[in-house]
C-alpha cells in the first residue's frame, strides 16, 4: 500500500510542476527567479499533496469498516508533512495509522442453578387412614331416639402401636347419648386395621345431625385419619320420623308432645327441649332409647326430666287440655337411669279442670335405683267428657346429684 502511495505522490508531483510551468507568465518584463519558481510550485504540490492523503484515508478506512463486522473501529491517522525548499524541491511524507478499536459484546458468566432434592417427610408416630364405614353410612335414615352402633374401620399408618392408652373421644357435634371417650380394646400395630365402635342414640327431633370423634393417645397427642392432625372421623344422620309406637290403643302421647307442654322449675320457666342433661337449672328432653337402671337399652318414648337444684328443686310440665271419654287410662313406667346410684325423686301427676284453679293429685311416687320400674296405670273414666288439663312433676327429695328422672312411655289410652 505504501509503495502504491509513494507512485501517486510522484505522478502528482511531475504533473504540478508541468502544471505551475505553462502558468508562468512568458509576458512579464519582470524576471522571475528560480527561488519564485520553486515557491509557486512547492504551494501547488503541497496542497495537491494534502487532498490526495485526505481522500486515500478515507477510501482505506472506508474498506477497513467493510470487512470489519463486530469491533467498534476508531483510526487516528496522524499526517506529517515537512518540506523542505531547496532549489531541487525535496519532499518528505509521513504517514502513521492508529487504530483502536472496542468489542461490542461482553459476556457475564451465568452461575448454574444447583438442583434440589426432594427429602420424603419421615412417618409420623401417630397417624390414621380411614379404611371404610362398617355401619351406618353417611346421611343414613333413623328414627328419632333410635339406637345404633357406629362402627368405622381405619388403618394405623403410622409407626406407634396403639394400646390400651389410646381412646377414641367425642370432639364436636352432637354426642348422641354416646359416652365422651371410649378405651382402645386391643392392640394395633402400624399397618393393622382396626374397626372401633360406639353406641349412640339419635336425638329426639327430626332433622340433620353430626358427631365427630377424634382419637388420643399418651401424653394427650389427638389426631384424625389422614395427614396429621388429620379429619374427625364422623357420623351423619338423617333423622326423619318418629319410631311408631307400641301401644296401638294409645290416644295421647305425652311423649311425642312433650314440647306442648309448658315447663318450669323452681327458679324459672326453660325452653322445651334444652340442649344437654344441665343439673343445675334442670332438663327436658326425650329418647327411644332409653338406658334402664340395669343398663339395657329399650324401645320406648321416653321423658326424661331432671329437677334444677335447690332446697325445694323441681321441674314441672303443664300440657294443652285433653277431653276424656271414659274408660281411658293414664300409663306410664317410672324409673331412674344407669349409672346414677344417688338418684332419689318423687313422681307426681295432677290434673285441673280446664277454667279452674283447683289443682288435684292423681298419684305419688317415690323412686330410688334400685333396678326397679315403677307401673302406673290411672283410669279417667270418672272424669268423662271434662276437659283436663294434666302436670307431670319430679321433685328432689334431698340431695340432687343423680336425679334423672324417666316417663317411660307415658300415654292416655283406651283399651
Amino acid at each position: 500500500m505504501k509503495t502504491k502511495l509513494f507512485k501517486i505522490l510522484t505522478w502528482v508531483l511531475v504533473m504540478g510542476l508541468l502544471l505551475t510551468a505553462c502558468n508562468v507568465s512568458m509576458t512579464s518584463t519582470e524576471e522571475v527567479t528560480p527561488g519564485q519558481v520553486a515557491t509557486v510550485m512547492w504551494a501547488t504540490v503541497s496542497t495537491r499533496l494534502t487532498q490526495i492523503a485526505v481522500g486515500t484515508l478515507i477510501a482505506e478506512a472506508t474498506q477497513i469498516a467493510m470487512y470489519t463486522a463486530t469491533p467498534t473501529v476508531t483510526e487516528t491517522p496522524t499526517i506529517t508533512v515537512t518540506p523542505t525548499i531547496t532549489s531541487s524541491a525535496t519532499s518528505t511524507f509521513t504517514f502513521t495509522p492508529t487504530y483502536t478499536y472496542t468489542p461490542i459484546y461482553t459476556s457475564t458468566p451465568v452461575t448454574p442453578t444447583p438442583t434440589r432434592t426432594n427429602t420424603p417427610n419421615p412417618t409420623p408416630c401417630n397417624q390414621a387412614t380411614f379404611v371404610a364405614d362398617v355401619t351406618i353410612p353417611e346421611g343414613a335414615a333413623v328414627y328419632a331416639g333410635q339406637s345404633f352402633i357406629k362402627t368405622w374401620r381405619i388403618k394405623n399408618a403410622g409407626t406407634c402401636t396403639w394400646t390400651s392408652a389410646y381412646s377414641l373421644n367425642f370432639a364436636s357435634g352432637n354426642a348422641f347419648s354416646a359416652p365422651s371417650s371410649i378405651p382402645f380394646t386391643q392392640t394395633v400395630k402400624p399397618g393393622e386395621t382396626v374397626d372401633l365402635s360406639v353406641t349412640m342414640i339419635s336425638p329426639s327431633t327430626t332433622g340433620d345431625f353430626t358427631s365427630s370423634w377424634m382419637i388420643n393417645g399418651p401424653s394427650s397427642i389427638t389426631f384424625g385419619v389422614g395427614t396429621a392432625p388429620g379429619a374427625a372421623l364422623t357420623v351423619k344422620i338423617k333423622v326423619t320420623a318418629l319410631p311408631p309406637n307400641h301401644d296401638p290403643n294409645m290416644v295421647y302421647d305425652f311423649v311425642a308432645n312433650y314440647c306442648s307442654g309448658q315447663w318450669r322449675t323452681n327458679a324459672s320457666f326453660i325452653t322445651c327441649p334444652t340442649a344437654n342433661y344441665d343439673y343445675k337449672n334442670g332438663t327436658i328432653t326425650r329418647t327411644y332409647a332409653p338406658i334402664l337402671e340395669n343398663g339395657t337399652i329399650d324401645d320406648e318414648g321416653t321423658l326424661i326430666t331432671i329437677p334444677s337444684i335447690g332446697g325445694d328443686g323441681f321441674i314441672q310440665g303443664q300440657f294443652p287440655q285433653y277431653l276424656v271419654h271414659s274408660g281411658d287410662h293414664f300409663k306410664a313406667a317410672l324409673l331412674c337411669t344407669a349409672n346414677a346410684p344417688k338418684c332419689s325423686v318423687t313422681f307426681e301427676l295432677f290434673y285441673k279442670v280446664n277454667g279452674t284453679e283447683t289443682v288435684t293429685s292423681l298419684g305419688t311416687w317415690d323412686k330410688v335405683s334400685d333396678n326397679t320400674i315403677i307401673p302406673v296405670d290411672i283410669d279417667l273414666s270418672a272424669m268423662d267428657g271434662q276437659s283436663l288439663i294434666f302436670f307431670l312433676k319430679v321433685s328432689s327429695k334431698s340431695d340432687p346429684t343423680d336425679d334423672f328422672a324417666q316417663w317411660m312411655a307415658a300415654r292416655i289410652t283406651h283399651p
